[in-house]
């Protein structure tokens, strides 16, 4: 039984970055990876359940009890890990 149920997992974590789940952050922000092209960050998971499986969290594996940060154990990047343009997801 893990240490946190995916509903748990869904509200305490909500800069994750799925297709399912889009923080404002990625709305926003561009990252500059080639010097003089914007690129912009990717959703990591194609499903919030694929993310809650690939990720640990506080009293698993490593990841301390009292740490309040989760760590992704693996990405998949179902689109790449760069767009042209921020991601939207579709309604």
């Amino acid at each position: 039984m893990r240490p946190i149920t995916f509903e748990q997992a869904k509200a305490r974590y909500p800069h994750r970055f799925t297709m399912e789940h889009v923080p404002a952050w990625a709305k926003e922000r561009p990252c500059d990876r080639e010097g003089t092209v914007t690129k912009f960050y990717a959703p990591t998971h194609r499903t919030d359940r694929e993310w809650y499986e690939n990720t640990l969290f506080p009293g698993e594996g490593f990841v301390g009890k009292r740490e309040k940060h989760c760590f992704v154990v693996r990405h998949s990047f179902p689109l790449g890990m760069f767009l042209d343009q921020p991601y939207r997801r579709e309604s």
